[in-house]
């Protein structure tokens, strides 16, 4: 509650202070950043009445991409690329527009052009948070001419430029256990970060790739080291649906087992 009292106070501070600018001289840039604020604080009206008002202030174009910012938070998505697609005329390496516009191409299933907003964005700032990389990467994987091989390469140059990052390794995981290489799974679920392979649902994810990649004494053997950490830990909800999914990965891990004794007995 004293966080949204906070942002509040700084939104009406920032409008205050704006409103006494505008009216001592009013001035295109001042009603974009106004209304940039009115959008933030979800006044869709006074943002438009400002958008409407800076246009006339100045080259009409100059709005596109507060408008297209409005647009897109009401969800008027065709309206908002459109205007997207207008300032970018005028500032093609506009990171926010790119920003926008590639998520906005990405939903409609245009993935080649949020491909080439995804990889301009890169091109202008190489700091870009994972989750772009991410993006980039689900694209890459739906579309029949790249796949998840090319989604896997994008994710390994990315970090081996920065390094392990586990949002980009958990779905490089699922990729490669859709492709039904758990080798290759379990070796990146090795380099997740070290707190985290000190923990049960590690030990288990584990034992489910060696289950799966046929390896059973490997798989019974994290089975019984997460067995082994829960015993000594709170029992919460989390731990208890854990240890549930362990019973079900033991069974598994025997049915397997005689599955596999019964066909080389044949």
């Amino acid at each position: 509650m004293a966080a949204f009292c906070q942002a509040d106070a700084s939104a009406a501070h920032k409008l205050e202070v704006l409103t006494a600018q505008i009216e001592r001289q009013p001035e295109q840039q001042l009603l974009l950043r106004r209304a940039r604020v009115y959008i933030d604080n979800n006044q869709p009206t006074m943002a438009l009445r400002d958008i409407s008002t800076a246009e006339t202030l100045g080259d009409p174009s100059a709005v596109c991409y507060v408008y297209g910012l409005l647009l897109y938070r009401q969800g008027d998505y065709s309206a908002a690329r459109s205007q997207f697609n207008c300032y970018l005329k005028l500032h093609p390496e506009h990171r926010s527009s790119l920003d926008y516009r590639a998520r906005l191409l990405r939903d409609a299933g245009e993935y080649d052009a949020a491909l080439q907003d995804y990889r301009r964005l890169m091109s202008i700032d190489n700091q870009l948070a994972p989750g772009y990389y991410l993006s980039m990467a689900r694209i890459l994987a739906a579309m029949p001419a790249y796949g998840p091989e090319a989604a896997l390469l994008a994710i390994d140059e990315r970090m081996v430029e920065i390094g392990p990052v586990s949002s980009l390794q958990r779905y490089a995981i699922s990729l490669e256990v859709g492709q039904g290489d758990y080798p290759a799974a379990i070796e990146r679920l090795s380099t997740l970060d070290p707190k985290l392979r000190a923990t049960p649902g590690w030990q288990a994810e584990m034992a489910e790739l060696q289950l799966l990649a046929g390896r059973f004494d490997d798989a019974l053997m994290y089975i019984t080291l997460a067995r082994e950490q829960l015993q000594v830990l709170k029992k919460t909800t989390a731990h208890q649906q854990l240890t549930a999914e362990l019973e079900e990965l033991t069974l598994n891990l025997e049915q397997q087992r005689r599955s596999d004794q019964e066909t080389h007995q044949k």
